[in-house]
């Protein structure tokens, strides 16, 4: 009887931390970075190649620096607020920078400020959701990339908008769309020497880099005879190299795709492989008086959030050099919230759910001896969840259907685990005649 009470107790308080995780994921939107430091995932070169610009996480709160080229001299640009700040760009001068603001609701906006002063200018407003942005060749305008923001609000399939490349005037704020195309998919923004022309990356069966005439008005593709996709594509300052990120050959076959930075000469069409880092390289950036370039080593791919390392290297470097920059740490623990994270996490989850059918199958072996019981009864339900999965992204979202047949994928996992427990509780608990 000890043994039952004991077995129970268990199940009830394995029941009730399932619930609680369940009810806590559902209703906490789970953000990896409330507690993050480190690097964010955007850098950026002066004008004359002696500084960087970056965004740093110190405690959950993103801030945008700067630092010399070597990583010394480290300085704070923005204020902490309950926006987190990211995406900086120089303006051609080199005394200005923008950068982007997240709100509390995932909308970007754009803002302008000098980097010797405190003050910003917000050009854009909670409208327009910003995703890329730079200073024109004048530093008068800026070119942005963007999209309603009621649009991106609305799931996907919901949409009827897309992005689409704005510019802005930074005296007077009034913003002008230039294309109206509503790509799926539009990143990696960059300019031409001679401001003529914007780069961005587009989704057309595949990934590419294309590029928009400001006078013509027209959007054309830079390196049509690619078969292959490309990543964070960027042209160097003579417009004479292509640099992007790419799936190697060696990770092509594997279950984890690995990204390294490739170059290709655009006067011979000939490629090569810079790094072999079997990692994931990100958002390589040219100098803009030299063909060095400098990037972000995501170390810990595909982990969140994300252990980034800065690299440097030049075209003719075998291998890049890290580049040390001078960081603040964390000065708190913030231990609780993360047994909290802990004890609620997707793993957790699947300990108590085995736990709570590890007991029944106990108690089933003792009294009943239908000890398969319990397996065919959560089997069970992971196959009613799989199929509901289906009729929910028929009927409704079908990013709510993948989630939940994921989550059916889970338990058919526990599934599993609990038959191989089945097999050893029939061995050696006895049961009660």
């Amino acid at each position: 009887m000890k043994q039952n009470r004991i077995t129970i107790f268990v199940m009830i308080i394995s029941f009730a931390l399932t619930v609680t995780s369940i009810s806590y994921n559902m209703l906490v939107d789970h953000d990896p970075y409330k507690y993050f430091t480190g690097l964010g995932s955007d850098i950026a070169v002066s004008p004359n190649d002696e500084e960087i610009a970056f965004s740093y996480f110190l405690d959950g709160n993103e801030e945008i620096y700067t630092a010399n080229i070597d990583g010394s001299n480290m300085d704070k640009v923005t204020e902490g607020s309950n926006h987190r700040y990211h995406t900086p760009r120089f303006s051609t001068d080199g005394e200005s920078i923008l950068y982007l603001s997240t709100s509390e609701h995932n909308i970007n906006s754009l803002i302008t400020q000098n980097i010797d002063s405190d003050s910003s200018v917000q050009l854009t407003d909670s409208t327009l959701h910003v995703t890329d942005a730079l200073f024109s060749s004048t530093g008068e305008s800026i070119y942005f990339i963007g999209i309603l923001a009621e649009e991106f609000k609305k799931a996907e399939g919901e949409t009827k908008e897309g992005f689409d490349l704005y510019q802005v005037d930074v005296a007077s704020k009034d913003i002008t769309q230039l294309t109206d195309n509503d790509h799926f998919s539009m990143t990696d923004l960059s300019i031409s020497k001679d401001g003529n022309n914007i780069y961005y990356s587009l989704f057309k069966n595949t990934e590419q880099l294309y590029s928009y005439d400001l006078e013509d008005k027209i959007e054309t593709p830079v390196d049509e005879g690619s078969k292959h996709e490309v990543y964070s594509s960027v042209l160097s300052f003579d417009n004479k190299y292509l640099a992007y990120t790419a799936v190697s050959e060696e990770s092509e076959d594997t279950s984890l795709f690995k990204y390294e930075l490739y170059v290709k000469n655009l006067e011979n069409n000939e490629t090569s492989k810079l790094t072999d880092l079997q990692t994931y390289v990100q958002s390589p950036t040219f100098f803009n008086k030299s063909n060095n370039l400098i990037f972000l080593e995501y170390k810990n791919w595909p982990a969140e959030p994300e252990n980034y390392q800065l690299m440097t290297m030049s075209l003719t470097d075998e291998a890049p050099s890290p580049v040390d920059l001078e960081l603040p740490e964390s000065q708190k623990s913030h231990l609780f919230m993360k047994l909290v994270d802990l004890f609620v996490s997707e793993a957790a989850l699947a300990i108590y759910y085995i736990v709570f059918f590890g007991c029944f199958i106990v108690l089933s072996q003792r009294h009943s001896r239908k000890v398969f019981l319990p397996f065919f009864i959560s089997l069970g339900l992971a196959v009613v969840l799989f199929i509901s999965s289906f009729v929910v992204a028929a009927l409704s979202n079908p990013w709510y259907g993948i989630a939940i047949a994921m989550v059916a994928a889970a338990m058919v996992g526990c599934s599993i685990v609990l038959l191989l427990l089945t097999f050893i509780v029939k061995k050696i608990v006895k049961p009660i005649l």
